[in-house]
Formats: structure tokens, sequence, C-alpha cells
């Protein structure tokens, strides 16, 4: 059996149109399948909509969360009742295109542990476009990592069920999941697309979300920034000394009077640099102080299933 997540928020415009081409492309593969939908407290008619339409399928999971936790935390609720031995991650807006499956299926039975889906042109806002540059050039320079994050790929995807054990034991609530893909390893390969235009519905990627979500990636996945503005620190206490000696010098043998707007600027400097690194360790330990206090990732309201031996074929 394959098992499908789709997470959901406020996808009424698309989910019936979602569920109807997925059950057609899923008819197309021999195997079994098992589709999970993580409903993250719409609050909208979503999960109506779903309810209305799953019926199509013959092996499906329906999961109400309690509020609104996030799509990282949905994702997780689905690994953690998923039965399949590969499982495929996707968005039911249709710039997932469920046409790929068969292709991600066949790339993960040659034996990849994980086959992640690459689109060939993105088409971003300039805004988006940018910060989404920045933040892989940033990763890159700051994770250190051996498996660098494939850039152009978001969470569609799928992964062997050996993936998903590794995934469910890391409990952390600020998770970045391709980061955490990146990290665990394994045989990994991507399969390129042309992501199509999102036909309905808009994206809930707004800027201060997208800029809190790679600040939360970054910091989640290594502690590089503390350590380079250590560096950064060590070199500016270096070049004070080096600054004062030059004063001293020339106070004894020069006197000369220094500029009024040269001792603003070293002490807005300074001031500016402190500021920076305080403000760092603080998201550090906001983020240790989310992981003590040990709260769930996710909390579910309800779950409706229904687990036949064959997959239905039509529409």
């Amino acid at each position: 059996m394959i098992s499908i997540i789709v997470t959901c928020y406020n996808e009424s415009d698309i989910i019936s149109e979602f569920i109807s081409t997925l059950n057609k492309e899923i008819s197309k593969i021999k195997e079994e399948f098992e589709i999970i939908f993580i409903d993250n407290k719409s609050n909208d008619n979503t999960l109506d909509i779903i309810k209305k339409n799953i019926n199509i399928f013959n092996n499906y999971k329906i999961i109400s969360l309690s509020n609104y936790f996030g799509k990282e935390s949905g994702i997780l609720a689905g690994l953690d009742n998923s039965v399949g031995e590969s499982i495929i991650i996707m968005d039911p807006d249709l710039e997932d295109p469920p046409e790929l499956i068969k292709d991600l299926v066949d790339k993960w039975q040659e034996g990849y542990d994980v086959v992640y889906a690459t689109r060939n042109k993105v088409k971003l806002p300039f805004y988006k476009n940018i910060l989404k540059k920045i933040f892989y050039r940033v990763f890159k320079l700051f994770s250190k990592q051996e498996f660098d994050i494939p850039q152009n790929t978001g969470d569609y995807r799928i992964i062997d069920k050996k993936i998903k054990k590794v995934l469910t034991s890391m409990r952390e609530r600020t998770r970045f999941l391709r980061g955490l893909i990146s990290y665990i390893g394994f045989k990994q390969t991507g399969i390129f697309f042309d992501r199509p235009i999102r036909k309905k519905g808009e994206s809930k990627s707004s800027i201060s979300w997208l800029i809190k979500y790679g600040m939360d990636s970054l910091l989640s996945s290594t502690g590089e920034p503390v350590s380079i503005i250590t560096k950064i620190g060590l070199f500016s206490l270096l070049s004070t000394g080096i600054f004062a000696v030059f004063i001293i010098i020339n106070k004894l043998f020069f006197d000369p009077i220094l500029g009024f707007s040269f001792t603003v600027l070293l002490i807005l400097f300074l001031f500016s640099f402190h500021t920076l690194l305080v403000g760092l360790i603080g998201e550090y330990i906001i983020r240790i102080y989310d992981e003590v206090k040990a709260r769930p990732n996710y909390i579910i309201e309800d779950i409706k299933k229904k687990i036949t031996n064959v997959q239905k074929n039509n529409l």
C-alpha cells in the first residue's frame, strides 16, 4: 500500500477538483492507495467538501485537528497515522500535479528512498523569488549539511517507510521537513516537472509568513548563525582594540580632534551589532522554551476512516 498525505487549510475552492483528479490518476496505477486528508482547522467548508466527496476512495482517513497547528505539524499527523510501504506528501492546490504520482512511484520502485519533485520553471512574484534565493543561499552557507536541499522543490515527494520511521522519531516542535529529510540522507533523487499555474484560491504564503518560516527553518536546523556572530564579535573586539591604540598614539604625538560623526557612527555600529546578537540568541531561547514545554505537535479532534482491501478505480 502507498499512503498519500494531503494537508488542507481553507481549500474549499479547489478541493473537489483535486479529489476527482487524484482519483483519476491513482486509478491508473496497480498499487493500492491509502488517502489521508489532514484538515488544519479550516474556517471555510473544506472539511465538509472532503467528507462529501471522499467515498470515491475505498481506503481513506480524514484527520481533523483541534486547532491550526501549521502545515509541518499536519504532515507529521499524517505520517503518524499512515500505514503504507511508502508515503507521498502533496498539497491539494493542483500546483503539485497528481499526474506526477506514477512517476514518483516508479522511481521509488527503482530503489530510491526519497524522490522529490523539482520544478523546471518557477514563476513567482518578485519578492517571493528574492526571498527564496536568499533563503537557500543562507541555508547552504550556515547549515554545512553534506546533502544539500535541492532548489525549486517543495514538500511534494515520495518517501520510503524507513524515512517515515526516522521522521516520526524526531518530535521537535519547530519542524522543517525538507531540512530533516536532507539531514536523514539515504538514497535520494528528483524528477523534474513543469509546475502548473494555480487555478483557484489564493496562496497562504504572505511575506511575513515566508520570513517567519525561513527563520524557523534555518534556526531549527543549525546553530551556525551564533557561531558566525561570535566570530564577528571577536573581529569587532580586535578592531576596537586596534582603534583604541590608534587614538592613544594620535593623542600622544599628533593630538588631532576626531570627528563627532565618526564617533557616533562607531557607537551606532556597536549598538546594532550587540542588538543583533541579543536578538539572535533570544530567537534560539524562544525555540528552546517551546521544546522544553513538551506540548504535542498537534491534537486530533476527530478521525473518520474507511479501509478495504481493494482500491476503487472508477470516478
